[in-house]
């Protein structure tokens, strides 16, 4: 008969303890306090004396070949450890079982004696315990270790009294017979125990496989040390705690070119030292490449664990140095992109991780692109709650609010998304567009009042005002508060909120508006993720000539078909005419032989504007009418407008283009070409 992997027995305190003190049970070196404070002991004897439920044991009886996560306790007593013995780990219940055992031999461990807990025989109110912190005087005190010793005779006969002697009876026959429900599991792999006891130990605190890798190198390498010091402790200030579990991780990458479990678990403490440094440096590079290029301003808005690791193995491959291929950043801004609302790594991460890994290897060695996910769509976006911080799409598009660079409502200014107080804006309850008082109040759905296509870095004070106001009534008088409505607009589109004439802001429609914002939202989810074809970096000046050529085109015949050749007298705004015939001056004086009646024809004059006129013309209320049909929304016109006009100058004077303003001219250059009808297949 096949003989059980799970088994669960009835076990009494003497078999556990004997079983424990010949070194059959032993302690894993997982288990940081192996001995419960004095309290805690106490409590746990009043318990067994009054029959309430402790808990269960849950041993494991492992292969000798895993002796080297044992940990050899000398002040606990038991044999050496045999290097061809298996043995039953204590996964959980250690510390019952360590603090029993230290009370009943009455050892001494540091400077705690357990001889002195004592039981009090002439306690006679229940409302107190009698246990006790007190040296024994075998009257009316009496030590655990003697309570129970095997030859209790002399102390029993020497009692004062027989009331006394009662009790010594009954604290003896409580706590000797006391009935330890034990789980022991065997024949398995170290993987399907943790997994069985991560079920079992849901309110305690878990075991993970960073404490079992900790655990087996620890007598060469204190993996939990170095790793507070030399990474985590190193990055919290300027951008919080990483996670623990990754670093492993990532010096399993480093070393070995994988990161499965059975990998961290087989790495040695050489392993470990020989990557070390640059694994730590590498780490420091990872944190500051998702920090500049991809909007990650603290680890809470870090969409997986496993980003980190995978970047950091990618500067170890690259020789520990910051990225100097353009080509290689932007396709790990792809990834990361992609990774988060693909939610790549929501299950199966570890072979996500060793795929990735492969990838890397092959950028690195050759420039292999990253083959394109399928990521969400509107309704994934709509339906992503504020309120669910571990979700990858949500804290995805917290790091693209913060690449958008969203500017404060009230003073224009750009927020600092890395800040403590702003930090406090992720929380779900503050910060809706559409206030969470105003929809409960109208009758929504409470479970879409968090949507993630609701949420947007509003000014603490103006949140406070806001109360259940209408969005129309608050947004109305903020735009009132601006200097003009284009400064208004600027600012609500570093927020990605739709508030053009057709917005459903205006006509406080909630539906509609998380439509009209998830669709903002997901054309520049997939902008980043390189989704939208780009236009390479080599080819973008001539783009941009071809594009200013065809604006100036398009504004010439769309204005002269209904103007005639007078439209420069009747259509162009008289500071945009005032600034052109200033130039037009300048240049006839600069250029012999050059006269102003050159320039007389209105599509000549318009090689003299600058990228900030042509939407100043577009928009001017009597000619949208005419650009209406091609520009389709006013906002949406300036807004790339402005994108171009930014990407050009920084183009044209020879200036570093961040990677922030390449991804929004990208798209402004996609858009132009699309709308303008544009064949650009020649660049």
């Amino acid at each position: 008969m096949k003989k059980p992997k799970i088994e669960v027995n009835r076990l009494n305190l003497g078999t556990l303890m004997s079983d424990f003190g010949q070194g059959e049970i032993r302690v894993p070196r997982f288990q940081r306090d192996f001995v419960w404070k004095r309290v805690d002991i106490l409590k746990l004897l009043d318990s067994m004396y009054n029959e309430y439920p402790i808990g269960t044991i849950f041993l494991w009886d492992a292969p000798a070949s895993l002796n080297h996560l044992l940990r050899d306790i000398e002040e606990l007593g038991q044999p050496p450890l045999s290097l061809k013995q298996g043995y039953k780990f204590i996964l959980d219940g250690q510390q019952r079982l360590t603090s029993l055992y230290a009370v009943i031999k009455g050892l001494q461990i540091e400077d705690e004696d357990y001889r002195k807990i004592s039981v009090d025989l002439s306690n006679r109110d229940d409302s107190r315990s009698s246990f006790v912190y007190q040296r024994s005087d075998n009257k009316r005190w009496v030590s655990i270790s003697d309570l129970l010793a095997y030859d209790i005779f002399e102390i029993y006969n020497n009692l004062p009294n027989d009331d006394n002697k009662k009790r010594f009876t009954e604290f003896r026959s409580a706590l000797s017979e006391y009935p330890f429900s034990v789980v022991a599991v065997s024949d398995m792999e170290i993987n399907d125990a943790i997994e069985i006891f991560e079920r079992i130990n849901r309110q305690g605190r878990k075991l993970t496989r960073y404490d079992l890798i900790s655990a087996s190198v620890s007598e060469f390498f204190d993996l939990r040390q170095r790793s507070e010091e030399d990474i985590i402790n190193q990055l919290k200030a300027d951008f919080g705690e990483v996670e623990e579990t990754s670093i492993p991780q990532a010096v399993a990458l480093n070393k070995k070119g994988r990161t499965d479990h059975d990998t961290q678990l087989n790495l040695t403490a050489k392993d470990i030292n020989s990557v070390w440094d640059d694994t730590a440096k590498c780490f420091a590079l990872a944190v500051d490449f998702v920090k500049t290029n991809v909007g990650v301003a603290r680890k809470s808005f870090l969409p997986y664990d496993a980003i980190l690791p995978l970047l950091a193995h990618y500067f170890f491959r690259t020789g520990s140095k910051p990225i100097k291929e353009f080509e290689h950043r932007k396709q790990l801004e792809y990834w990361f992109w992609q990774s988060a609302f693909s939610q790549r790594y929501t299950d199966k991460s570890q072979s996500r991780m060793n795929e990735d890994t492969a990838w890397i290897k092959q950028l690195v060695n050759s420039n292999k692109p990253f083959e394109q996910l399928t990521i969400a769509n509107e309704n994934d976006l709509i339906e992503s709650s504020m309120g669910r911080t571990t979700s990858a799409i949500r804290n995805g598009l917290l790091c693209l609010f913060n690449v958008k660079k969203p500017l404060h409502f009230i003073n224009g200014m750009e927020l600092d998304l890395g800040s403590d107080p702003l930090l406090r804006f992720t929380r779900a309850e503050k910060h809706h567009i559409f206030p969470a008082a105003f929809l409960k109040r109208t009758g929504h759905d409470a479970r879409r009042v968090d949507s993630i296509c609701n949420f947007c870095f509003i000014p603490a004070d103006l949140n406070k005002s806001i109360g259940d106001i209408p969005p129309s009534e608050y947004m109305r008088e903020l735009r009132n508060s601006y200097s003009s409505r284009e400064e208004f607009e600027r600012v609500m589109r570093s927020h990605l909120i739709p508030v053009a004439s057709d917005s459903a802001i205006w006509t406080d429609d909630y539906d509609r508006f998380l439509k009209q914002r998830a669709k903002l939202l997901i054309e520049e989810v997939k902008q980043l993720c390189g989704i939208i074809p780009r236009v390479e970096q080599e080819n973008l000046d001539p783009v941009v000539n071809r594009l200013e050529i065809a604006l100036r085109d398009k504004i010439h015949h769309t204005l002269l078909a209904a103007n005639d050749y007078s439209y420069w007298k009747h259509s162009i705004p008289g500071d945009v005419k005032r600034r052109i015939e200033d130039s037009i001056e300048k240049h006839v004086s600069k250029s012999p032989g050059s006269r102003k009646s050159q320039y007389e024809d209105p599509r000549k004059k318009l090689d003299f504007c600058d990228v900030s006129d042509y939407p100043k013309i577009i928009v001017k209320k009597d000619n949208w009418p005419l650009f209406g049909g091609v520009f389709k929304s006013k906002n949406e016109c300036e807004r790339v407008l402005d994108d171009f006009r930014e990407f050009r100058a920084a183009l044209k004077h020879n200036r570093e283009v961040e990677s922030m303003l390449y991804h929004r001219a990208q798209a402004a250059i996609i858009w132009l070409t699309e709308t303008l009808e544009l064949d650009l297949s020649r660049n």
